[in-house]
């Protein structure tokens, strides 16, 4: 079938059907068996459809249905077979502990011909292949198993110790939830929905992600190809135009179309970055220039448990292509007509790589801005009288501000460049913040950016409250909406802001001066010589081993000089549980060679360390592994990169006054809601006040694709279930055994750490939750797959309140390398499928360079869900959630809060912004049903939101009125907005899509509206 099915598919939920004449006359029975299909999956046909599929003649129905069948199966996962390690899940063994212990013992000792070690009978039977275990089937039945009993590895094909059986199920307690139905409806004009489709993707203000960025392919290659003629004036993100001139390069290369597209692309750039998004995005990179990071790994935590001829994996470097003639020319030239030289150092590595190709020494007569930039980037030394020493010279004389010649003392001249950046720090430095408030305005994004920054550093003053009002004022018109709304969301409560006490700011520092100096001490892993590292291996499986045996009463205590801390260091070491100190969230398990997070982790292993460097979490509160946590007031940054990571530092950052926040809240309601009005008229606007929880959809290029749609940050009200189940699967890489690993991680309500669920404890107080065992090898085709159950009412009952799902790479191969990886949530059926394809409530993809990924946190008590879509950082090899428990617990935290806290913008923003610039009326929908009619203000709208109840009990809706509606499902438009409406209405909700006539708009969608007419040259 045409990709361009397969996305109308899954964008559009409609398909495509050709059928001309009568139907075929078993076309009803037909119809009905592929909606018994169609129901098992959660779908079922509109009435349109079901009508255009009974007339399918009988030769092309079958691929048909094929198709639509594959398709539907692979948007949830279904198309892979998921079978876990234990073939009985969720019956898997009550005593962890037993079972680590066989399995040692068997892995030890067992010996070919020798008797079972365990048992004492003949065990028979080759080693399993590929890991060659002697496996005895009395000690472990293979109709309990799908891989190999020992290590958990995939089986070669016809290996015969594994039998062919019928998965086991056992009954659970009745889950009463009703299966979610989506209708798949009829597509007449899939040529006309490609455009539109292509036009809402191309006008988003935000770049897109890794899943947007491939139906956009699609779609621009099945409607223009090799032509840049139907680009609206204004593509909002730079990287989606990028992207657009890199394809049509490529698509119209040695035709006739080539000159006009590369005359296009060149009125389109507008900066040096521009230029090389472009060139990056035609090698194969990405077009937000975020390269993979490269870290020495050899000395990170864990590497020393790396086997021999398992080689780290990571994320290859692009290698910039070839560039024909045409191209180079038209890229120095475009260099050599604007102010370049500090582009360049904005990515310099990039720009290092494109130098390779581009040659700007060879012509520095034609090019000798081009020339003079790349002579800055690389520091390039020249003879005097060159033509490139002449050409720098003559530069620095024409900008004398920003490029400085420097002389050497072999007689060669060389150029430095003085950035905008440094000179803003200039101004902040020497106290001039009304000069750095105009030099930030010839940028506008930075201006808006560091909005915070220029009202903290005014102070009182109001003169230059008044200067940074008028700078934001004169400049909000040219910047993205994004921006906007981000700058005045993040002034949220600023005026209250309470600074980190200086015992905190100390107990910080400490902690992480501990952390340095454990990372570079005798304990963990050595970095000096082999031998202790061997020793700390074997010193780390002789513990798991004690631990193992002790709990079932076959050895003594403990000997006092064992080091908790590497007790799980070894692989699939202990089925214990994690370690609490005093109540305390427990150490990172594992080694500890390197002072990132890991060693911050570590700083807090024990009380006697934290006593040592004055910081004991029993002094002073909000230290959790050596790094600011609960307790805490504390700030929290979301780096630039390719996956969404965060940063927690200590608040140091004074209040802001309340004037001035409420002033730049003003503004940017009013420019907002000015751009709406440049929009077609609604007669009424109806918003529900629950979306005042979920965020805007900000840096999507770095989510992960999904099925449900969740923007990050979003909090949702947990399913209402006994139980829900998680799932994982993955397969190897061409190079590499992958094992990943779905694990949970459990907290207080003062987040403390009370225990786990993963492969090393296949349960968790009994049933409250039972992971399916662990998997380490993922050969395709089948791949691994592994299930973790979570009882909500028995987990609160243990007084668990958080719950934090995570999948980690214990091989540490990033998720990008993986050609198959997938995670989600589904409500299972008791004594239903362990996969059931109809219940899957959210199936997501993973990406990005990243090892470690929390996706969510759940509250159990107050029944929410917040998604994070969150990768953290971990280096090193032996990723697991023993190790990474403190991480996780300040993640999910600064999370929470993060976003609980109001500081990013939402939906219900978005939605009042478009009301207020382009409603007649406007109603605000609250939880009890009841309505508020409100003034055209974006700040009564937001008031009315966060009330209970309203004085309406309905809305009435004129005849042939035009509607905009916000909602958080498609399911609740026709609650919130009941009787007939006109043509033209639109739906903006979260997840869903509402029906007929209803136009439905994606939040990116309503935001990329809102773009400026002007772009911002800073972007």
């Amino acid at each position: 079938m045409d990709p361009l099915a397969v996305v109308l598919l899954r964008r559009t939920g409609k398909v495509t059907v050709s059928a001309t004449g009568a139907a075929p006359e078993d076309g009803a029975a037909w119809v009905g068996a592929l909606e018994a299909d169609l129901a098992a999956r959660g779908r079922v046909l509109d009435r349109d459809l079901r009508a255009a599929a009974g007339r399918l003649p009988s030769p092309v129905r079958v691929q048909w249905a094929d198709w639509l069948l594959a398709t539907v199966d692979e948007m949830v996962g279904a198309d892979r077979t998921m079978l876990p390690l234990y073939r009985s899940f969720p019956d898997t063994p009550r005593n962890a502990d037993a079972v680590f212990v066989s399995r040692l013992l068997s892995h030890l000792f067992a010996e070919p011909g020798a008797p079972c070690v365990l048992c004492g009978r003949e065990q028979g039977g080759a080693p399993l292949d590929p890991c060659g275990h002697l496996v005895c089937p009395s000690c472990f039945p293979p109709e309990q198993f799908s891989a190999c009993p020992i290590c958990g590895r995939r089986l070669s094909a016809g290996t015969p110790y594994l039998p062919v059986v019928e998965p086991s199920r056992k009954r659970r307690g009745k889950i009463e939830t009703p299966i979610p139905v989506r209708a798949l409806g009829l597509e007449t004009d899939p040529q006309g929905a490609a455009l539109a489709l292509r036009s809402e993707l191309v006008l988003r203000a935000g770049a897109l992600g890794d899943a947007d960025r491939a139906d956009l392919k699609v779609l621009v290659t099945s409607t223009a190809p090799d032509t840049l003629d139907w680009l609206p004036e204004t593509v909002p993100a730079r990287e989606t135009l990028a992207l657009l001139i890199a394809w049509a390069l490529h698509a119209s290369a040695l035709t006739d179309a080539y000159p006009a597209v590369l005359a296009e692309a060149r009125r389109r750039w507008t900066t040096a970055t521009d230029v090389a998004r472009t060139l990056w995005a035609y090698s194969g990179g990405d077009p937000g220039l975020i390269l993979p990071v490269r870290h020495d790994e050899s000395h990170a935590p864990g590497q020393a448990m790396r086997p021999v001829d398992e080689p780290a994996e990571t994320v290859p470097m692009p290698r910039v292509r070839a560039l024909p003639r045409a191209l180079r020319r038209a890229v120095l030239a475009q260099l050599d007509e604007g102010e370049s030289a500090e582009d360049l150092l904005r990515h310099p590595a990039v720009w290092k790589r494109l130098g390779e190709r581009l040659h700007p020494f060879e012509r520095v007569a034609a090019h000798p801005r081009a020339a003079v930039a790349f002579a800055a980037l690389r520091g390039t030394r020249t003879a005097r009288e060159s033509a490139l020493g002449a050409a720098i010279l003559a530069e620095c004389a024409r900008r004398p501000h920003r490029l400085v010649p420097a002389d050497h003392p072999d007689g060669t001249v060389s150029v430095r460049v003085r950035t905008h950046a440094s000179l803003v720090e200039e101004a902040f430095a020497t106290g001039d913040v009304p000069g750095a408030a105009r030099l930030l305005a010839e940028r506008p994004g930075d201006l808006w950016r560091r909005l915070d920054h220029l009202l903290r550093a005014a102070g009182d003053d109001p003169g230059t409250l008044e200067a940074i009002t008028a700078a934001a004022g004169d400049t909000a018109g040219r910047v993205s909406p994004n921006v906007l709304a981000a700058a005045a969301a993040e002034l949220t409560g600023r005026d209250a802001t309470v600074r980190a006490t200086e015992a905190q700011l100390a107990a910080v520092e400490q902690a992480r001066a501990a952390g340095l100096v454990r990372a570079r001490g005798p304990v963990g892993y050595s970095t000096s010589t082999p031998a202790p590292a061997a020793s700390a291996v074997g010193a780390a499986r002789e513990s798991g081993l004690r631990r193992a045996l002790r709990s079932l009463g076959l050895t003594g205590p403990t000997p006092a000089h064992t080091d908790p801390a590497n007790a799980d260091s070894g692989r699939r070491g202990s089925a214990g549980t994690d370690a609490v100190v005093d109540g305390a969230p427990a150490a990172g398990v594992g080694a500890v060679a390197d002072p990132g997070e890991d060693a911050a982790a570590s700083a807090g292993a024990t009380r006697a360390e934290s006593a040592a460097s004055g910081a004991g979490d029993g002094e002073v509160a909000g230290i959790v592994g050596g790094r600011p946590g609960p307790g805490m007031p504390r700030r929290v940054f979301f780096p630039r990169g390719s996956t969404v990571t965060t940063w927690t530092e200590p608040e140091r950052r004074g209040p802001v006054a309340a004037e001035a926040i409420a002033g730049v809240r003003m503004l940017v309601d009013d420019e907002l809601a000015g751009r709406a009005a440049r929009l077609d008229r609604f007669d009424l606007a109806v918003i529900d006040g629950a979306l005042a929880t979920v965020p805007a959809p900000m840096r999507e290029r770095a989510a992960s694709a999904q099925l449900a749609g969740w923007p990050r940050g979003s909090i949702r009200p947990v399913p209402p279930v006994d139980v829900l189940r998680l799932f994982l699967h993955w397969e190897d890489t061409e190079k590499s055994r992958v094992d990943l690993d779905l694990s949970c991680a459990f907290f207080g309500a003062d987040w403390k750490r009370l225990g786990h669920c993963d492969y090393t404890a296949l349960r968790f107080a009994d049933e409250a939750a039972v992971h399916s065992g662990d998997l380490t090898s993922a050969p395709a085709p089948l791949g691994a797959t592994e299930f973790l159950d979570l009882d909500l009412s028995r987990l609160a009952a243990e007084g668990v309140r958080y719950a934090v799902p995570v999948v980690l790479s214990f091989t540490a191969v990033p998720f990008e390398v993986l050609t198959e990886a997938f995670a989600g949530l589904m409500l299972p059926v008791a004594g239903g499928e362990q996969f059931d394809a109809a219940r899957v409530e959210q199936r997501f993809d993973l990406r990005g360079d990243a090892r470690i990924l929390m996706p969510m946190v759940l509250d159990l008590w107050d029944c929410k869900l917040l998604w994070t879509d969150l990768t953290l950082p971990g280096r090193g090899y032996g990723h697991s959630v023993g190790r990474h428990g403190d991480q996780l617990a300040r993640a999910a935290s600064d999370q929470w809060e993060h976003f609980a806290g109001g500081h990013r913008a939402t939906l219900l923003d978005l939605a009042a912004w478009q009301a207020v610039g382009r409603a007649d009326r406007i109603v605000v929908a609250h939880a009890d049903g009841t309505r508020t009619e409100v003034p055209p203000s974006a700040g009564a709208i937001r008031s009315a939101a966060r009330t209970e109840t309203g004085p309406l009990a309905t809305v009435t809706v004129p005849e042939g009125a035009v509607v905009l509606v916000a909602a958080t499902d498609g399911a609740d438009v026709e609650r919130l907005v009941p009787g007939p409406v006109a043509a033209g209405s639109v739906a903006l909700t979260v997840t869903g899509r509402a029906g007929e006539p209803w136009t439905a708009v994606s939040a990116a969608e309503v935001l990329g509206q809102l773009a400026p007419a002007q772009r911002d040259s800073a972007g």
